[in-house]
């Protein structure tokens, strides 16, 4: 099974969280959710079973069908699916001198020409239950590796026994860095990993870490 991705939304005021995952080989198919409030507003399923079958089947193939599914929702997402009041029109909250052309052009220019950003972590890092450490995060554009600053980056609880939990959440300073101290708590009876998330204007990256229980030897 592939890890999965897990984004939040902001629209209007309302938080959005999208879940993606892949239901293994065994069961070839992506499934998407979308939560808000503790609601699961939408299910979307894609089945691969042409694709598990053949030679052309790699994890690399199956992340492509994931990541086109999870960023399909959130372009959704942000063009009103789920507001109440159904999809707004292209720059209804618009407030601008530019002309018409000028927004369109901005807007398509941020929608294929963003480049894109990566999430390292400095230092590998052990996260086990119960304890605080200190994590420093690095934010930089893929193609040039130069720092960008100004990304909001999150630290997320991730299992199987609760919904996602923000721990710590910092925008990066001028150098792309963050240093996020947080509480990895402990989960009875759960599996669980720690989510570093930043997101960009079109774009984001996500590092994500199995926790060790606190009484393993390893």
């Amino acid at each position: 099974m592939i890890t999965g991705y897990n984004t939040d939304v902001e629209f209007d005021g309302r938080i959005f969280h999208v879940q993606t995952e892949d239901k293994g080989r065994s069961n070839p198919m992506v499934e998407s959710l979308v939560y808000s409030g503790g609601e699961i507003l939408t299910t979307r399923r894609l089945p691969y079973e042409e694709l598990a079958g053949s030679t052309e089947y790699s994890e690399e193939a199956v992340m492509k069908l994931m990541e086109g599914q999870h960023q399909e929702l959130i372009r959704e997402i942000r063009n009103g699916r789920f507001d109440p009041e159904g999809p707004k029109p292209f720059g209804y909250n618009i407030i601008t001198n530019r002309s018409l052309d000028e927004v369109v052009q901005d807007f398509l220019s941020q929608e294929v020409g963003v480049e894109r950003i990566r999430l390292e972590m400095e230092q590998q890092q052990v996260f086990v239950e119960g304890t605080r450490p200190t994590v420093s995060l690095r934010v930089v554009a893929e193609s040039s590796d130069r720092p960008v600053g100004g990304i909001r980056v999150t630290v997320k609880l991730i299992s199987t026994k609760e919904r996602p939990k923000e721990l710590f959440s910092d925008v990066t300073d001028q150098d792309g860095r963050v240093e996020a101290i947080f509480d990895v708590p402990e989960l009875a009876g759960a599996n669980a990993a720690i989510l570093c998330q930043a997101e960009a204007p079109g774009n984001s990256a996500e590092i994500k870490q199995l926790i060790r229980k606190s009484d393993d030897p390893t």
